[in-house]
């Protein structure tokens, strides 16, 4: 099991890395406008981080369900469990929209600051969150999917990730308009079922879900294709034979 521990060691230094540096970047705008306005960036953020760690448990004990004989359960209530979280990672770029509405801007408290600079500055710290929550979004996926692969095969670990991906961007349209949120699908999943429904009778809603979808896709395959999943699978099946 040296092949996850590894990866282990380097989720967490990720998550101690990237939540170390965005809450620098947040404390300097708190010394620039005099209040901190953006605490959401952070909390989103914290949802976003969610996903990562239902995949990678999954991942990390995989093999030892598989021994058990009870594999199956656990990883589809796992599947199911990730599915319903992991909107919450790309959703972070929908927080642009108090950029667009230059709203939460706050007032500019260094005297060499205009407020153009400042809201420069808010576009750099909304898209480093955004950049940092997809990451850790894509990183679940592939996390996600090299599990179902490893158990199932790759075909069904396609099968398995590719309507993921369309749900996404109906969970992120739900988040930002509809504001349901991933403990709704459990607690009220009729009203959250019908909210998806009429995203379908709504072009610009369906419009807005597709292209995340796509987006999504796309940048997933590239991540995909970077990460050799090949490669990965295979050291994790070979680190498994030695322990």
């Amino acid at each position: 099991m040296k092949n996850i521990w590894s990866t282990s060691g380097r989720l967490f230094l990720l998550i101690l890395l990237s939540f170390s540096s965005l809450v620098m970047l947040l404390i300097l705008r708190f010394m620039l406008a005099g209040k901190l306005m953006q605490g959401y960036l952070l909390w989103n953020l914290i949802l976003a981080i969610v996903p990562a760690l239902i995949s990678w448990a999954i991942l990390k004990h995989t093999e030892y369900f598989e021994q058990n004989g009870w594999h199956g359960a656990v990883n589809i209530a796992g599947f199911f469990a990730w599915l319903i979280f992991y909107p919450n990672a790309p959703y972070v770029f929908t927080d642009f929209i108090h950029v667009i509405n230059r709203s939460n801007l706050g007032y500019v408290a260094a005297p060499w600051l205009s407020r153009l600079d400042l809201l420069w500055f808010d576009i750099i710290l909304n898209a480093a969150f955004a950049f940092v929550g997809h990451f850790m979004g894509l990183l679940s996926m592939y996390f996600m999917q090299v599990s179902l692969r490893k158990l199932y095969g790759r075909t069904v670990s396609w099968v398995a990730i590719l309507p993921a991906v369309v749900l996404s961007g109906i969970g992120i349209h739900l988040g930002r308009f509809s504001r349901y949120n991933s403990w709704d699908m459990v607690f009220h999943p009729i009203d959250t079922f019908q909210a998806i429904l009429k995203i379908f009778t709504v072009p610009s809603a369906l419009l807005f879900s597709l292209a995340f979808s796509f987006f999504i896709a796309i940048t997933y395959i590239m991540f995909y294709i970077v990460i050799k999943p090949d490669t990965a699978v295979a050291h994790t099946a070979n680190s498994s034979k030695s322990s």
